[in-house]
């Protein structure tokens, strides 16, 4: 056979596994983010799980443990959020009914607006300020809003069915991750080894240690933004400042939740007349933001990989336009790769040569 027909024999090779790939992806398009995040989220815990294995934990009991940790790290604050909420929406309803019954007064702050402030007082008094007003505000616009309400209500709906639906084949799929996790590293390593067998060794080296160090850099910044934002919400006088900094924290995980959870307690100090705390609070917080997103950071998540902070910075940037959180991991995943592969001071080798043999994993070995 000369090169030219072992060339295109080889081509030809390609061919089959490329269809069923992509006829693979088109079926379960759907379900590919629940996938995604099982795998991110068991390379993340992976080296816990295996830490209670060697101290001697059952598999299925480990696998059962790391998922209900899971769990509770996340569900845990929601419901203290929801039983904290509980108790201020009843002593928002008690103040309501009190203001429907007197009338509400006019604010000090709307008296000082520029331009406006006549015409709003004027409106405040023959709306708000008589006994009743306030039901019949709501009243009206909610008959205005009504159509809009129930098709924004019925549009929430399914999207909650469907979040909780990949939300379960998640948790399912880590399960099964959990268990059977160095089945799955032996196949997959094993496709790996033949079809890219220099170039997947980089790749295999490269991915934990890329996930771990964004996720390492994400939790990290969390806590810094909880506990800076919360002092700050607590010299500036907002009300709960622990459990805004709590939310604050949280938020921080998703991609412009810091900046929506100081404006908006921003805002409601402006409400209640306190114009500069609201101001100093505002600033205070695009500062940090400003700080921690350009500069710490990428800081943090290039550590482990050794990444320059452009690198970082562009990675987290293209990865969240272009494919929302979980584009956090992959954007510096991509870029790990790249810087990997032009430090590499080796010629590549073509893909044709003989696979490198796979190492035995045995049963708590796996996802490294």
């Amino acid at each position: 056979m000369n090169p030219t027909q072992a060339s295109m024999r080889t081509k030809t090779q390609w061919i089959l596994p490329v269809l069923f790939a992509t006829a693979l992806a088109l079926l379960l398009q759907h379900f590919l983010g629940s996938i995604a995040w099982a795998g991110l989220l068991a390379v993340i815990t992976w080296p816990l799980h295996q830490r209670m294995l060697r101290r001697g934990w059952p598999p299925l009991a480990s696998a059962a443990f790391m998922l209900i940790l899971l769990i509770v790290s996340f569900v845990g604050p929601s419901v203290l959020l929801f039983h904290t909420l509980s108790s201020e929406l009843a002593s928002l309803q008690r103040l309501l009914i009190s203001f429907n019954q007197t009338g509400v007064p006019v604010p000090a702050w709307l008296t000082g607006l520029p331009l406006v402030a006549e015409p709003a007082v004027t409106w405040w008094l023959e709306h708000l300020a008589v006994p009743g007003g306030l039901n019949a505000l709501v009243r009206t616009t909610l008959g205005d809003f009504m159509p809009h309400l129930t098709d924004t209500a019925r549009v929430w709906g399914s999207t909650i069915l469907a979040n909780a639906l990949y939300l379960f084949l998640t948790l399912l799929t880590l399960f099964v991750l959990y268990l059977h996790g160095a089945a799955v590293m032996h196949y997959i390593d094993g496709a790996g080894q033949r079809l890219a067998p220099v170039q997947y060794a980089k790749l295999r080296r490269v991915l934990p240690l890329s996930v771990r160090g964004t996720a390492l850099g994400l939790g990290s910044i969390a806590i810094l933004e909880g506990i800076v934002l919360g002092v700050a919400y607590w010299i500036a006088g907002a009300p709960a400042p622990v459990l805004l900094g709590v939310i604050t924290g949280y938020l921080a995980l998703i991609p412009g939740g810091a900046p929506l959870s100081f404006t908006m307690v921003s805002l409601l100090l402006f409400g209640q007349g306190n114009s500069a705390e609201a101001l100093g609070l505002f600033t205070w917080g695009a500062v940090e933001l400003f700080l921690v997103d350009k500069f710490i950071r990428p800081k943090l998540i290039g550590k482990r990989v050794n990444l320059p902070f452009l690198a970082v910075l562009f990675g987290l940037l293209g990865g969240v336009s272009t494919l929302g959180v979980i584009g956090l991991f992959v954007g510096p995943l991509m870029m790990a790769i790249l810087f990997g592969w032009l430090r590499d001071s080796t010629p590549a080798a073509p893909l044709v040569l003989t696979p490198v043999a796979l190492e035995p994993l045995n049963d708590t070995q796996g996802i490294r």
